[in-house]
């Protein structure tokens, strides 16, 4: 399988516009992140999971041509701004993409891009919306992963299973179903979004990722969406045996 990290960073980018960078170091190229998303292909298929404002630019930049199947994990726009881009992008492609969401999320997309679903599974329209379980097994494009949600603020976030690899956003706790679900993953692909400096925002931090990957027994971990207060230096200093951060246009094969 190989993986790609289209974008690790938070909901606004580093820089944030009118280029503040908080607490990360200008002068590392490795600190500069789009919004959080990951391509991967496995068993001839090819997928990403959410598709937020720099989609266009992560998935040309990094050479890829196609796609399958696009796994929502929530409704924030970080991770759904460029949704409506498919719907012209697959008229390139020979074959329709799946868009698979949970229920609470497939709202949230009616809400923002109603006008996408109004030709849905008619012929020419090219994407074809799919219901996730909150928690369990489920094909997409014929292949088999698993997902299960986890809390994030007032909503709830599809976190995904594929093989030996798993990717986890936007998290404050993960619940036992989750943690069954991971149990010994090889590659953990999961949010960092505090890093060095715990908050109750809705999102996870060092500690509570190191506690979560010793449950699971997750043999790597990577950390993704990462904010502004997350400079790779002084975060990679610290990581322990196994711990790496991600960064925009790094490649993970298992």
């Amino acid at each position: 399988m190989k993986i790609v990290i289209l974008g690790s960073g938070s909901a606004y980018g580093n820089p944030m516009v009118f280029n503040k960078w908080r607490n990360t170091n200008p002068d590392n190229p490795l600190n500069v992140r789009n919004r959080a998303s990951l391509y991967f292909e496995t068993e001839g298929k090819k997928f990403v999971i959410d598709c937020g404002p720099e989609f266009r630019l992560e998935m040309n930049k990094c050479g890829i041509d196609g796609l399958d199947g696009v796994l929502v994990t929530h409704g924030h726009y970080d991770h759904i701004a460029s949704v409506p881009e498919l719907s012209r992008a697959c008229s390139t492609l020979e074959h329709p993409i799946e868009i698979w969401s949970s229920e609470e999320t497939e709202r949230e997309l009616r809400t923002c891009f109603g006008f996408l679903f109004n030709g849905e599974e008619k012929e020419g329209c090219g994407l074809h919306w799919r219901r996730l379980p909150d928690v369990g097994n489920f094909e997409i494009c014929g292949v088999n992963m698993q997902t299960f949600q986890v809390p994030h603020h007032r909503l709830h976030c599809s976190a995904f299973r594929c093989g030996d690899f798993a990717y986890v956003t936007d998290w404050e706790e993960i619940p036992d179903a989750g943690l069954a679900i991971l149990q010994g993953v090889k590659l953990l692909v999961i949010e960092c979004n505090n890093g060095l400096y715990p908050e109750k925002n809705g999102h996870s931090d060092l500690e509570n990722v190191k506690k979560i990957a010793a449950a699971v027994d997750a043999e790597r971990v990577v950390l993704t969406h990462l904010s502004g207060r997350v400079d790779y230096d002084e975060t990679t200093a610290v990581l322990p045996a196994g711990f790496e951060l991600a960064y925009d246009g790094m490649v993970l094969e298992i």
